[in-house]
């Protein structure tokens, strides 16, 4: 018998091709400074204009959160209210270095560009610091609205 555990690949990274397009413009303007997002997903299925291989269940990454977002309510009691755990989150390197360091702030899957910013120069990780395929999807999130 192999005692060789098994290792799988770890699954792509999904990403809209607009969140990522205003990613690395978002890193590109905070050069020299790094930017440090926390982003979130929609289900494949809830996409518009979803590719027709896309299956519904995939998170795909769709929005981010400032992150400035509530910073006084984080001052007072000492914790951000202004945006959820998000299940990713893109950093920029200006040095750049595209590896995770123990200075990055983790999450389920981690984005880091370097310059020159664009598509090309970003690169997915799972928390464990392994790579992950990234797939830029070409759809939209729905339309959110506010009830009355």
């Amino acid at each position: 018998m192999d005692a060789t555990p098994s290792r799988e690949d770890p699954a792509p990274v999904y990403i809209t091709a607009d969140l990522l397009s205003l990613l690395v413009e978002r890193a590109a303007d905070a050069d020299p400074k790094a930017e440090n997002v926390v982003l979130d997903a929609t289900p494949g299925g809830e996409l518009v204009d979803r590719p027709a291989d896309l299956d519904p269940s995939t998170p795909v990454l769709t929005h981010f959160y400032f992150p400035a977002a509530a910073g006084s309510v984080s001052a007072v009691f000492g914790m951000d209210l202004g945006r959820p755990a998000g299940r990713a989150r893109f950093l920029s390197h200006p040095d750049g270095d595209r590896r995770l360091t123990e200075e990055d702030d983790l999450a389920a899957a981690v984005l880091v560009a370097v310059p020159p910013y664009d598509s090309e120069n970003v690169t997915a990780y799972d928390r464990r610091g392994r790579r992950r395929e990234l797939v830029v999807v070409d759809a939209h999130p729905p339309e959110e609205r506010v009830e009355d």
